[in-house]
C-alpha cells in the first residue's frame, strides 16, 4: 500500500517509506518532512500514537491519515489529537494529492467517505 501511495505523489514530491512506527518517529526527528502520512494501523505503536508523539516532539507538524479505518470515532479522534487530513484508503487515488495541496496551502482535509461517516455517525 506505501508504494501505491508514494505513486499517487511521488511525482510532485520526495516521498520516503517507513515501515512502522518507530521508524516513522526517527524519520520525523531527522528529516522533518512537509507533511507526514501515515496509517492508523501499523506495526508497533498505531499511528494515533505516533501521531500524538510526533506533535509533542514537533508542534508544527503536518500529519494525514490514510487509513481503512471508517468509524466517526477514529476519524474524530485522529483529527482532535492533530492531524490535518484524513483519508479513507479507498478514495486516496482520487483525493490524496488534494489532501496534501490543501495541508501544504494551511487548510485540513477530510476525504469524501470520511464525510459521509461523520455525517451518518452524528
Amino acid at each position: 500500500m506505501a508504494q501505491q501511495l508514494r505513486a499517487l505523489i511521488s511525482s510532485d514530491c520526495d516521498v520516503q517509506v517507513v515501515q512502522d512506527a518507530q521508524s516513522l518517529m526517527v524519520a520525523v526527528g531527522l528529516e522533518m518532512p512537509d507533511i507526514v502520512i501515515t496509517d492508523i494501523t501499523m506495526p508497533g505503536n498505531s499511528g494515533l500514537a505516533a501521531a500524538r508523539d510526533i506533535l509533542a516532539a514537533h508542534p508544527e507538524a503536518r500529519i494525514i491519515f490514510v487509513s481503512v479505518r471508517v468509524e466517526p470515532a477514529v476519524i474524530r479522534q485522529a483529527m482532535a489529537q492533530g492531524a490535518r487530513g484524513y483519508v479513507v484508503k479507498a478514495d486516496a487515488g482520487d483525493e490524496l494529492a488534494n489532501a496534501v495541496q490543501a495541508v501544504l496551502d494551511g487548510g485540513s482535509y477530510v476525504s469524501a467517505s470520511a464525510q459521509d461517516v461523520l455525517k451518518r455517525g452524528r
